[in-house]
Order: structure tokens, then sequence, then C-alpha cells
């Protein structure tokens, strides 16, 4: 059997140490993307773009199908509705 290597383990470090559980360390990595964005001098729009699909990915894989379908069906209403402005632009 493997023994684990003698060092930092950054799941134990994050979720048992600093933050107690899966969920709330989920808000802990948002924002350490926070502040990596504003220490990198990211423009705000890009740091919530990056957060903001940060969370999306995280929760589909938090909640799974209930938060999948949602998201879906907005981003292609999204989709859609940026076509047909496209189309009817180009048309005009």
């Amino acid at each position: 059997m493997a023994e684990p290597l003698i060092g930092l383990d950054l799941f134990t470090l994050l979720v048992e140490y600093i933050s107690g559980g899966i969920l709330l360390s989920l808000f802990v990595w948002a924002i350490v993307l926070l502040i990596t964005g504003i220490m990198g001098r990211m423009a705000i729009k890009s740091i919530m773009i990056l957060i903001i699909s940060y969370f999306v990915a995280v929760s589909v894989g938090y909640i799974g199908a209930l938060a999948a379908v949602p998201i879906f069906i907005v981003a292609s209403w999204y989709m859609v509705s940026n076509v047909l402005n496209w189309y009817y632009n180009t048309l005009r």
C-alpha cells in the first residue's frame, strides 16, 4: 500500500483547517481568484467573467443536473438572441 507523501496537502489545508467545509472552500477559492486578479491588475469585468465561469463550473460539479439544466437554458437563450441579433444586423 502506498503511503502519502509527507508535505502539504492542499485539500486538508483549505477544506479542513481554513474553511471547514467543501462548500465554503469553494467561496474561498473565488476570493483567491478575486485577489489574484486584482494583484495582476486585471479589469474588473475580466475578473467577474472568470469568477462567474468558476461558479458555473462549481455549481454543475457540486449540485449536478439541478444546476446544469437552468444554466444550459440561460446559455441557449443568450446564444439564440445574439445569433438573431447578428443575423438581423447583417441583413440591414
